[in-house]
């Protein structure tokens, strides 16, 4: 089984070990869990939305598209529902924009347009359009971003209308926080030398992750829950799943919203495949990815299931990055993901006691790794100033999609000059470069 297990997924060949891949793939669960409670609380503003019955949709299509990607792909890359899509979803819904059903074939058809794309080869057209040098600082803007995540789920910084403000230390939370960070911290850098050897801590994240949240039980952060097992899980998944209304979403008024789903998607994964690529060390030597047209298609056929579960869009999650930190080279990583999120359906209290304290000091120590990546940039001023661009709107914006989007203008606007100034027409960008950013400035529009 070992062997089998080995030939197939090329864990050997990609310097990694079974053993490595499933812890891996706990850890990135781990950092993805609270995907579960955001999902239930993003569309409680739905009236009489059944939430046992969403959370068990996004555990179980959670886990389906990370298994499917495993498989397929054989890259340690997972996939859950975006985040404020649920919220625009439920927004929709609530004003009367959309009804609940046609809200999921608004869905279904970006997820369908999106699967078109990556059939006809486009998406690797436009992959392989951006310039190197983007490619390789997107590891380090997704980086900043996960950074920010971890910071604010340890209660460090907090975001409001008044920029952002440092957290509160006089709650527990905070300080678990800061016990978290330190504790994952010296559990990944910490080496031992033993008779010549030097040795690392086997899933540093995964065990901090535990501590933490132990740690956590006496000082009131951590709520032990009432029950174990999931309480009329599946049972309640009729009332959200399978009330997808394809015909009504074709309303000319829903196009905006398809396009905003289909362009954030799109961009979303482009920009974190190319960074966990990186992280992963899965680029080849001009900075693209090989796997990419199967990790588009797996991301296009998630969505596509998610809305017949009442899900909305699926797709590639930067916090993948924890279990590349922590060994994860192959697609049994992703299949591990997956095996929790199926657990999740039985034993979900379990799982949603994990403190965001515990899950943040995690995402801050995966943020600071993805900088490493940035050392084979070019910075020289012209080659670099896109790349700082997209780091800056991606830190001070919250943004990494956006980044990219800007990253790409800068990159054009000096192309152009450049092409200008020093009279070399091969400076312009190529078509697909000019077709990709119209394409993007799209983004800000929808």
């Amino acid at each position: 089984m070992k062997d089998k297990l080995n030939r197939y997924f090329k864990i050997t060949d990609r310097g990694s070990s079974a053993a490595t891949e499933i812890i891996a793939g706990a850890t990135t669960f781990a950092t993805m869990a609270y995907i579960l409670a955001y999902m239930t609380w993003s569309m409680s503003g739905i009236e009489g939305i059944n939430l046992t019955g969403v959370l068990i949709c996004t555990a179980l299509t959670s886990a389906l598209a990370c298994i499917a990607m495993g498989l397929y792909s054989n890259t340690p890359i997972c996939l859950a529902p975006v985040l404020v899509i649920p919220g625009l979803i439920a927004q929709w819904v609530t004003d009367g924009t959309a009804t609940y059903a046609e809200c999921f074939g608004i869905v279904l058809i970006s997820g369908i347009v999106f699967i078109l794309i990556s059939v006809l080869g486009l998406r690797e057209l436009f992959a392989r359009s951006l310039p190197k040098n983007i490619k390789l600082g997107l590891a380090a803007s997704v980086g900043f971003l996960i950074a920010r995540v971890g910071l604010n789920s340890c209660g460090l910084i907090s975001a409001s209308d008044a920029g952002l403000t440092y957290g509160d230390f006089t709650q527990s939370s905070t300080i678990l926080g800061v016990i978290g960070i330190a504790i994952c911290f010296f559990l990944t850098y910490v080496k031992f030398n033993i008779n010549g050897h030097e040795y690392k801590i086997r899933g540093a994240l995964l065990i901090g992750i535990v501590i933490t949240t132990l740690i956590g039980i006496p000082m009131g952060v951590t709520q032990l829950p009432d029950h174990i097992f999931t309480v009329g899980g599946f049972s309640a998944m009729k009332d959200t799943a399978f009330q997808v209304d394809l015909v009504g979403a074709l309303r000319p008024a829903y196009i905006p919203l398809i396009m905003m789903l289909l362009i954030n998607d799109f961009f979303g994964t482009l920009g974190s495949g190319f960074a966990l690529a990186g992280k992963a060390q899965l680029l080849d030597e001009d900075g693209n990815f090989p796997a990419f047209g199967k990790v588009f298609l797996v991301d296009s056929g998630a969505t596509i299931v998610g809305s017949f579960f009442g899900i909305s869009t699926i797709s590639t999650f930067a916090e993948s990055a924890s279990g590349i930190e922590s060994g994860g080279r192959t697609g049994l990583t992703a299949i591990t993901t997956g095996f929790f999120f199926l657990l999740c359906c039985f034993i979900s209290p379990l799982f949603l006691m994990i403190p965001g304290a515990a899950t943040g000091a995690a995402l801050v120590i995966v943020g600071i790794s993805l900088l490493e990546t940035a050392k084979g940039l070019d910075f020289t001023p012209v080659e670099f100033l896109p790349v700082a661009s997209m780091w800056l709107v991606s830190i001070f914006m919250y943004d990494y999609v956006g980044g990219i989007v800007i990253g790409m203008f800068v990159y054009m606007f000096i192309s152009i000059l450049r092409a200008v100034f020093e009279k070399n027409k091969s400076l312009l960008p190529s078509l697909p470069v000019w077709i990709m950013t119209a394409l993007m400035s799209l983004y800000y529009i929808f």
